[in-house]
């Protein structure tokens, strides 16, 4: 997963928000029915607590807003005991290892903000080709792969806010 770049860190921790919900809703959905029963208000507690879930899921939706539109991610299955080459696989690969030398050549001063969120656009830029294709198996160029990991040109963003746990 790769929050747009540039995004703070507010943006980034309601997009974790909205991303849990389905689980942490539920969690809560639970806790609402436990309570309820050992209050001796079941009926109320499935009522109140179905509500509650809505109510919250819509409201992390709304405060997501259109950025959660823009999160990309990929995913790749591999199975044991086939040897074909999954190019997601492989894309998926190049892309976290580029992702993770940005932070840590950010970490080790040996890159500016500027350059870390130009190398996090590249990366990003990927994947939207990608989801462009609405391909399951979408195709890619090893020349927009070796972009994401090679040094970068001019960033697209000037704001290099929240750019450290952008793909954890």
């Amino acid at each position: 997963m790769v929050f747009p770049p540039g995004i703070t860190a507010r943006e980034r921790r309601i997009l974790r928000l909205w991303r849990g919900w389905p689980l942490w809703g539920a969690a809560l959905w639970v806790g609402l029915q436990v309570a309820g029963e050992s209050a001796g208000m079941p009926e109320t507690a499935l009522i109140a607590g179905t509500m509650i879930y809505i109510a919250v899921g819509a409201l992390t939706f709304v405060l997501a807003g259109d950025t959660r539109q823009r999160v990309r991610t990929l995913c790749a299955v591999t199975m044991a005991g086939y040897s074909n080459d999954d190019r997601r696989y492989s894309t998926l690969r190049v892309l976290a290892r580029a992702m993770d030398q940005a932070d840590l050549a950010l970490e080790e001063d040996r890159i500016s903000p500027l350059e870390h969120e130009a190398r996090w656009w590249q990366v990003y830029d990927v994947l939207d080709a990608m989801a462009a294709t609405r391909s399951p198996r979408a195709s890619h160029t090893p020349s927009a792969i070796s972009a994401a990991t090679s040094n970068p040109a001019i960033p697209r963003s000037t704001n290099p806010s929240g750019i450290n746990a952008h793909h954890r």
